[in-house]
This record gives structure tokens, C-alpha cells and sequence, in this order.
């Protein structure tokens, strides 16, 4: 009896609303009625992309012996199968079905998250919520293709044939509520074009040119997959956790999250595609103010060494970019009195640096969340950048377009001592460094999520920057890669 009601306790804790009656141990078939429905449910999940791992057939098999024979050994094989199901079932729903090494390569921090503890977080509720959305419109036909024949830009205030069928492919999204055989292309249409185009990584201008034809043609199905593949990836990272930091690398942007909503918002710069920023968990545990900016060895390779070995010091001087003896800049040396031909990147014993200030990379204030890669998040010297649409501009690390702000938000919610922003800022001014605990320690995902549904039930396909989604995208590649990512979490 023991364990009919702690497996029962175990499906309850993943589904509401399963059949009670088996708390009776009674031997009929009614008792083990929540196990019907538990399978009834991995059976309805479209969101597991590995449903075939996961040996239905088998307890099925034993349901039905039981059922037949009531014979108790079978019932304890029964119980045994249950409690081995539900384990498989919600470890994939936690955890993924796929090692992301296959699809990220070297390019992330791998998450302890080999339990079986059900993940309550609203960036993966938010995904399915879109699964949701896009398998209903699926179901009530999807939407036609848009063809926009001899004209190549429509705009507002003109007639068209077509505008009648853009609108109703606006409307099935949610971008408009109300359409009509009009064929003007009015203002409340404009404006859902708008909507539309933010939504999916184009150039909000509100005329319907190729590029937003072609977005407006990309198929439901797509979408689906779309959003599995995001689903996925969420999986291998995301935690039970009731206050984060959350970056979307292809969105570009950044929110804080305290009880399942978000609180904070800021546009970032992510890492361009040949320095990207990889995907993690982490925790951020300090701060530095007035950091001081040191040169990783891609840096060094890439950009300081070619300048210095075509003898381009002023373009160095220019950034501020400085070199030192020592870690700290105690004994800096001017660039001419060195001989560089004796030094490559293997053997430099020099320190390249900007000092704190307003012309340093990292601004006035980075957040620390110590990594392999040694990525953090950071203010900027160069605001500017956050004028554009495509910011995946850095060399790898999260800028913040509101980082003060940012950080007084983490103030609030972790120091027993509460620092205001005026504090903080004040400790600024001096242009001393300063390293500021943050005590308990802030979960922080960095997700590539080309997937995101935003607060009104819109949901947001960013571009695919890295080319991760490209790798993904095929289910049958996935499925062939399955015997690799069961073998590799073993290691």
C-alpha cells in the first residue's frame, strides 16, 4: 500500500486532477485508474522530443496483466515499471532529451540537473504557452501564403488586392483584432505590421516589403518546430528558481524575474558570432565598481598583437588600451621601448589594460558570475550601440544598457544592508575600485532562446544568430543522434 501511494503522490506532484480512488488499494482495476491517465498524459505531450526512450508499451503491457490476473507479484512488477516511467518521464521534461554538446559544442557551462524534480519556471511556461498558441492555430487550418505579385513595397494609405489576406494572417497571430474585405492599407494595419515585424527580428517601418512577406509565409509547422527546439534547449538549463537574472542572446535583451514575473527589463549587446556568448547557468555573487578592463587572450591574439606588430601603437593609446608589467597597472611601459618581435601570445609577460573611467569597455560597473569563459555583465563606453536593432556586437560578454539600474534591483532583493543607488553611485564618483558582495548569491541564465512569448501572449521569433536553430531544427537528426546523448550523460 506504501508504495501505490507514494507512486501516486509522485504523479500527482506532475498532473492535477488524476483519479484519487487508488489511495483504497483496492484490487480492481479502478485502482490503478491514475495509471491510465498518467500514460494518457506522455501520450498528449507534444513538447518531448524523445517520447520513444520512454517504454510505454511495457507498462501498458503490465497494466493490463494486472488487470486481468490481480496477481500481486505482477502488481509489485506494475508499481516498479510506474515509479521507473515517471522518473524517465520527468527527467526529460527537466532536463532535455539531448546533450547540447552535440549542438553547442564547447560553447556553454553544463547544469547539475541530473534529479527528477519537476521545473516550475516561467521561461519554460512561456514556452509551452507558445507550443500551445501555435498547435491551436495548427489546428484551425494554419494560414495561406501571402503572394504579392508586381509590387515589391506596400504602404499605408494605398489600395491593394491583397490587404484583405494580410490581415487576416495578421489577426490569426493576434497582431489585430479585427479585419474586414477592405483593400486600404489603413493605419490599425500599419500598426500591426509594426507588432509584426519587431516580433520576428525585421526593420520596424510598418511597409510590407520582401522580407516581411517572406516571415508572414514561413509555416505553422515551422513555428512548432520552432518552438520545440527552444523548449529543448531551455530544459538543459533552467532550475527551480523564485528570483533570476535572464538574458535572451538572439533577443537581445535582459529581464529580471521575481515570482514567476518579470520586474526589470534592459536591452544588451551579446557576442558576435565569431566570439559568441556561450549558454549557462550560473550565479552572480559580486560586483566590482570602477573595474578595471584586462585583455583576454582572444583580444590579445585577434586585435592587440596584429596593431603592435605593424607598430600602430597611437590606435592602442586611442582605446586607452595600456600595457603593464604587473596585474594591476603599477608598472606600466610605453609600447616603443619594447621589442615585440621576441613575444607572441604564448610568451607575453605584460598585462594589457584600460584603467577605470569613462573611456574604459566595461564602463563603470561589471557584475561577476566566475566562468571558463569569463564572460560577466557590464556597463559600456559605447552607448551608442544600443541604438540598433542587431546588437550582436562584443567580444562575448553581456553589455547592459542599464546596469546601474540593474544592479540596485539585485540590491534590493539580496542585501540585509540595502545600498541605494545614490550610494552606489557616490562610490562611483571617486574612481576608486570597489568589489561589493552580493549575499545570497543571484541565479543568472545566458539562453539562446529564438522563441519568446512577452507578456501580452505575443511571441517573438529573433533571428538565428549563431546558426544554432539550423543545426537543431531537424527532428530526425535528433532522433539519430539520441544513442550519442543517452552514452554522453554518462560521462
Amino acid at each position: 500500500m506504501s508504495k501505490v501511494i507514494f507512486l501516486l503522490l509522485f504523479c500527482l506532484s506532475l498532473f492535477a486532477n488524476i483519479e484519487t480512488r487508488a489511495l483504497r488499494g483496492d484490487e480492481n482495476s479502478s485502482s490503478f485508474f491514475w495509471i491510465h491517465e498518467f500514460i494518457k498524459k506522455i501520450k498528449k505531450d507534444e513538447t518531448l522530443l524523445c517520447k520513444e526512450r520512454i517504454d510505454l508499451q511495457r507498462l501498458e503491457n503490465l497494466l493490463v496483466g494486472y488487470e486481468y490476473t490481480f496477481d500481486p507479484k505482477l502488481k509489485e512488477l506494475l508499481l516498479d515499471e510506474v515509479e521507473k516511467t515517471v522518473q524517465s518521464y520527468n527527467y526529460f521534461k527537466s532536463n532535455g532529451c539531448y546533450n547540447p554538446k552535440e549542438f553547442l559544442e564547447e560553447n556553454f557551462l553544463s547544469t547539475d540537473k541530473s534529479d527528477t524534480k519537476v521545473i516550475d519556471n516561467p521561461i519554460l511556461h512561456r514556452l509551452y504557452k507558445a507550443f500551445e498558441k501555435y498547435k491551436k492555430i495548427k489546428q484551425e487550418g494554419g494560414w495561406e501564403p501571402i503572394v504579392v505579385q508586381d509590387i515589391l513595397y506596400l504602404k499605408k494609405g494605398q489600395e491593394y488586392d491583397v490587404i484583405p489576406q494580410i490581415c487576416k494572417r495578421l489577426k490569426i497571430e493576434g497582431y489585430i483584432e479585427e479585419c474586414n474585405d477592405s483593400k486600404l492599407f489603413n493605419s490599425s494595419l500599419e500598426n500591426a505590421v509594426k507588432e509584426f515585424q519587431r516580433c520576428h527580428s525585421l526593420k520596424v517601418d510598418g511597409i510590407i516589403g520582401p522580407m516581411t512577406v517572406t516571415a508572414m509565409n514561413e509555416s505553422v509547422d515551422m513555428r512548432l518546430k520552432e518552438i520545440l527546439i527552444n523548449i529543448e534547449r531551455a530544459r538543459w538549463f533552467v532550475k527551480n528558481d523564485n528570483f533570476f537574472v535572464f538574458v535572451d542572446i538572439p533577443g537581445f535583451f535582459l529581464q529580471v524575474f521575481k515570482d514567476g514575473e518579470p520586474i526589470f527589463y534592459s536591452k544588451v549587446v551579446v557576442g558576435r558570432k565569431s566570439r559568441p556568448t556561450p549558454q549557462m547557468r550560473n550565479v552572480i555573487s559580486y560586483a566590482i565598481l570602477n573595474p578595471y578592463w584586462r585583455a583576454p587572450k582572444t583580444i590579445i591574439k585577434e586585435d592587440i598583437l596584429p596593431h603592435i606588430k605593424k607598430g600602430e601603437f597611437e590606435e592602442l593609446y586611442k582605446e586607452g588600451i595600456l600595457a603593464s608589467k604587473d596585474y594591476y597597472g603599477k608598472n606600466l611601459i610605453a609600447y616603443e621601448d619594447v621589442n615585440w618581435s621576441e613575444y607572441n601570445v604564448t610568451n607575453l609577460p605584460f598585462t594589457f589594460l584600460q584603467l577605470p573611467g569613462d573611456q574604459n569597455f566595461l564602463g563603470r560597473i561589471k557584475m561577476m558570475f566566475p566562468n571558463r569563459f569569463d564572460v560577466y555583465l557590464h556597463d559600456t563606453n559605447e552607448r551608442w550601440l544600443f541604438d540598433y536593432d542587431f546588437r550582436a556586437l562584443s567580444s562575448g560578454c553581456v553589455r547592459v544598457q542599464k546596469p546601474l539600474e540593474l544592479f540596485d534591483v539585485l540590491l534590493q532583493e539580496t542585501c540585509q544592508t540595502y545600498i541605494s543607488l545614490e550610494d552606489v553611485q557616490a562610490l562611483l564618483a571617486d574612481n576608486e575600485t570597489k568589489k561589493i558582495y552580493i549575499r545570497p548569491n543571484i541565479p543568472v541564465y545566458l539562453l539562446y532562446l529564438t522563441v519568446y512569448m512577452d507578456e501580452e501572449g505575443l511571441v517573438s521569433f529573433f533571428d538565428d544568430i549563431y546558426g544554432i536553430d539550423k543545426k537543431m531544427l531537424s527532428i530526425e537528426d535528433l532522433q539519430k543522434l539520441d544513442t550519442i546523448a543517452v552514452n554522453k550523460r554518462k560521462e
